[in-house]
């Protein structure tokens, strides 16, 4: 049976921000703002908030001037405290950082409560996923900020749902038909013709992060899962000989943390 408890999904933990648990960074004041989930300290660090992804900033979507503001209410000119759990440096030399102001106020809790971020993890970034996890939970259930605009809520797990959604960031949901094993990867379906069909795919080097977990028992199970879109894919054989077999759009699954089960 497949072990809910061991990939974190639906666990229902008080919020706790986790701070105990993250390891102490760098303090600074905020200097500027960048966008709704990034901000640049007064030595010069950039730092970039980690596990949640605010709109990208831009003109004709108004959502993404209102993340944005509400970060620099929150931080600008403010002392913060930033905290790891994860990978420190992107490849940007940006910090990938939880921070605090005042070492109390969690401030991607703060953003998530509010509705101007949505949870995004990394494999190399997705510690205490429960607790992003609820906060997002409580703004989604009430409309708040990005959960008000159907350019951010969860979609159906169908072609024409996430049509000209191929790399962007989203949050799908739908019944898994069925899982299909090859020699690299493991698919789980959301459609009965794995040729067309929406798929999300856990790569061969991802496996065993789900520990002891058998993907099997996705079958029949209605999950929601979140990260960049793919366009479809048609059969063909790589250079090296490899079959690659068809798939319609799909989604990237290379940590347990981007799953959630759902109860319908």
């Amino acid at each position: 049976m497949l072990n809910r408890r061991a990939i974190l999904i639906g666990l229902c933990f008080p919020l706790m921000a986790a701070s105990p648990f993250w390891e102490d960074g760098e303090s600074g004041i905020v200097k500027e703002i960048i966008d709704g989930d990034s901000f640049i300290l007064e030595s010069g660090l950039v730092v970039r908030l980690a596990q949640i992804e605010a709109p990208r900033l831009r003109d004709d979507v108004p959502i993404s001037q209102k993340a944005r503001d509400f970060l620099a209410n929150l931080v600008k000119d403010k002392k913060v405290k930033l905290k790891y759990g994860g990978l420190r440096r992107d490849k940007m030399g940006r910090a990938l950082a939880q921070v605090y102001i005042a070492n109390e106020i969690w401030v991607q809790g703060e953003i998530l409560k509010a509705g101007y971020a949505r949870v995004h993890t990394y494999i190399d970034n997705r510690s205490h996923i429960q607790d992003f996890w609820l906060v997002e939970r409580e703004a989604r259930r009430n409309g708040r900020g990005v959960w008000s605009d159907p350019m951010f809520q969860a979609r159906f797990a169908t072609t024409e749902a996430l049509s000209g959604s191929e790399g962007s960031f989203q949050l799908v949901e739908g019944k898994i038909e069925k899982v299909l094993h090859g020699e690299t990867l493991v698919k789980l379906c959301f459609g009965n013709d794995e040729t067309k069909d929406v798929c999300a795919i856990i790569p061969r080097q991802s496996w065993k992060l789900w520990g002891d977990n058998n993907l099997d028992d996705f079958t029949g199970l209605n999950i929601r899962v979140r990260g960049r879109i793919n366009g479809p894919q048609i059969a063909r054989i790589t250079k090296k000989g490899r079959n690659l077999p068809a798939h319609g759009p799909s989604i990237w699954l290379d940590h347990p943390e981007q799953v959630e089960f759902l109860i319908i």
